[in-house]
């Protein structure tokens, strides 16, 4: 009784075995070589098939679609040639059963026509860490400037997995993506994001940052008058990042000399173009535009961009507009107006008046309040 047991799980694990060698899906290689036909050129067939080369290897095409739709280019000669598929034993000898076939120098040109296929733009510039580099973000994000001006990129699994590339530095970077607008924000959505080639800008962290032109706002102030901080007149710019204030000392040219009389007397919200640099402790911007941030009423919907219109990944209050039948959603600065006011609108929204500034960033329209109150 026992040897028939013995017996029965044998048989039993050998059928399991075969069961599984025989179902298991096939596993995808890429195979490089010289193509050709295994008929007019080995005399290995009696019809005309595609047959690959790779190494000492021989692989015999599988008469499927894609071998016959490429055997125009093999029949009366020889090429160079990457294919793609699963490989398989018949009657002793290796066959190719390809799912694509490319001649050689063609994979990269493939690949840019899939891009323009799908309607995949591409963008070519500095890759960035907004919050790192760019200070512009309480969390880390990828960012690419282009021409002087920051892109966003949507923090999905293929952002998420260049990050390491842009976090603390800057790297030349291509993207490959879709440009969208979603209330009145301006992002790319990432399909494959590669460095580009040319050598990568490292930043020194210990002393001086690589220069990344950015835009900034916030309260514009003299350095002397107002903040007490230095014995000449300076323009300078204070922000709140992570809930903390921080200040930009404004090197003095000749866009930043020809400001200074919108700040000497008095503070103002402003809006910065320029670069950034970090000497020790200090931030030091230097501005190629400088601009007072229009005072505005905004009456409309206040809600919460994340919880509402899941466009941030932490709660932010908002303001939707209807401005000619067209929404408009302004996004709030974190400051201790908006803070406080963030409980009425956290699962929720509500009619409100709001006064204050706003400011176009990187084409997302963004509010400074002063006082918010419900309408």
């Amino acid at each position: 009784m026992k040897k028939t047991l013995l017996a029965l799980s044998c048989a039993m694990a050998l059928v399991m075995g075969y069961q599984s060698s025989v179902f298991a899906d096939p596993v995808e290689v890429t195979l490089s070589g010289t193509g050709s036909c295994a008929k007019c050129k080995l005399k290995q067939t009696d019809a005309c098939q595609n047959a690959l080369k790779s190494g000492d290897t021989l692989y015999l095409l599988e008469h499927n679609a894609v071998s016959k739709a490429f055997h125009k280019n093999l029949c009366s000669g020889t090429a160079n040639i990457t294919a793609v598929g699963s490989v398989k034993d018949v009657k002793g000898k290796k066959v190719l059963v390809a799912t694509k076939i490319s001649l050689a120098g063609d994979v990269a040109k493939s690949e840019v026509a899939e891009k323009k296929a799908s309607g995949d733009q591409t963008f070519k510039g500095t890759g960035v860490c907004t919050k790192c580099i760019s200070k512009l973000t309480s969390a880390c994000q990828n960012g690419i400037i282009i021409d002087g001006k920051l892109h966003f990129l949507e923090h999905n699994d293929v952002s998420k997995a260049y990050h390491e590339k842009v976090c603390q530095k800057s790297t030349p970077t291509v993207v490959y993506g879709k440009l969208t607008e979603v209330g009145g924000v301006k992002k790319i959505t990432a399909s494959k994001i590669e460095e580009a080639s040319g050598k990568q800008s490292k930043v020194d962290t210990g002393k001086k940052k690589v220069p990344a032109s950015l835009t900034i706002k916030g309260t514009g102030s003299c350095l002397k008058c107002a903040l007490k901080k230095s014995d000449t007149c300076q323009n300078a710019l204070t922000t709140s990042i992570n809930g903390k204030e921080k200040l930009y000392v404004f090197a003095k040219n000749e866009c930043s000399n020809g400001f200074h009389k919108n700040l000497c007397s008095a503070q103002a919200e402003i809006v910065a173009i320029g670069t950034l640099a970090e000497e020790g402790d200090q931030s030091i911007f230097t501005p190629t535009s400088l601009k007072l941030q229009e005072k505005k009423t905004l009456t409309g919907e206040a809600l919460c961009l994340k919880c509402e219109l899941k466009q941030a990944r932490t709660c932010q209050n908002a303001i939707r507009v209807s401005v000619d039948g067209k929404d408009l959603i302004y996004a709030l600065d974190q400051n201790k107006v908006s803070r406080s006011f963030h409980s009425k609108v956290c699962q929720s929204t509500v009619a409100v008046v709001a006064q204050g500034t706003i400011a176009n960033m990187n084409g997302k329209l963004e509010f400074t309040a002063s006082e918010i109150s419900v309408k």
